[in-house]
């Protein structure tokens, strides 16, 4: 694989984008992958595309769940995505409450940001998906295009109109279909 594939990523949101949201997830048994979710992101590695999670864990923060809580249900993801060939290159977590004002909390792009330095990607050839507000600001404050879809909370993003991605997809599936004709 030759450098220009090896700088292109795809920053992720985990509940409500690769698996369903069900408020504050804490448990490994109540993890649901979004269906489309292994196929979708094994295309976009096989392709050379870095897959990156990065998540808002205010669970933590609040007292729902420990870090280690967190730290199970992504080993439980590698596990499910690793067996159809899917890995994640890194899980960057904000484990903090909405009003500490920490630095790393979507919409800030601190994590995305890192990433980008940490792993020599081009910003320019990046992409988030995600189902919030949130999730679109982050990509679009690290200089990265954006993707909405519509699972999770996505329908209610839509039509709140707080933010202009550069496409809406209705999931995971058509999110990395409209990537991988970006670019070619």
């Amino acid at each position: 694989m030759n450098t220009a594939a090896n700088s292109r990523a795809v920053f992720l949101d985990r509940d409500g984008t690769i698996m369903e949201d069900t408020n504050y997830v804490g448990k490994v048994e109540h993890v649901a992958l979004i269906p489309e979710a292994l196929q979708a992101l094994k295309r976009l590695q096989d392709a050379g595309y870095k897959l990156f999670i990065i998540t808002n864990q205010s669970g933590v923060g609040r007292g729902y769940f420990t870090h280690e809580a967190v730290e199970s249900i992504h080993a439980h993801l590698d596990e499910q995505f690793g067996r159809a060939g899917v890995r994640f290159d890194r899980y960057y977590v904000c484990p903090h409450h909405p009003e500490d004002n920490c630095a790393c909390r979507k919409p800030k792009p601190k994590f995305l940001l890192d990433a980008a330095r940490e792993y020599g990607l081009d910003r320019s050839r990046c992409y988030m998906i995600g189902d919030r507000a949130s999730d679109i600001q982050a990509g679009i404050n690290a200089g990265v295009r954006t993707v909405l879809v519509l699972t999770g909370a996505g329908r209610e993003t839509v039509a709140r109109q707080e933010v202009k991605p550069d496409h809406v997809a209705h999931n995971i599936a058509e999110a990395a279909a409209w990537i991988l004709g970006q670019e070619y």
